[in-house]
């Protein structure tokens, strides 16, 4: 999966849990000060990546995603290691 599909899926699925209209979500916004997300969204947002995108985000990661760019540069990461079979 190239980086702008992979980038696009996740954020359809943050628009769609964080109810946002296209163009809403920018790659800086907070999830929590600036859309109103709390830990169950947060959460709901992190299991719709795993099994959507068919990898794993170790909890421990979710401090490190607190904006859309913070997401991308998560699974980025992982899903670089897990095409390099690390």
């Amino acid at each position: 999966m190239t980086l702008d599909v992979l980038q696009e899926k996740i954020r359809g699925i943050i628009s769609q849990e964080l109810e946002l209209e296209d163009g809403e979500l920018t790659s800086e916004g907070h999830f929590i000060d600036e859309y109103d997300a709390d830990s169950l969204s947060l959460i709901t947002i992190l299991a719709r990546i795993e099994k959507e995108l068919g990898i794993v985000v170790p909890q421990d990661e979710l401090p490190n995603m607190p904006n859309l760019q913070g997401v991308f540069d998560v699974v980025g990461t992982i899903n670089s290691r897990e095409s390099q079979g690390v």
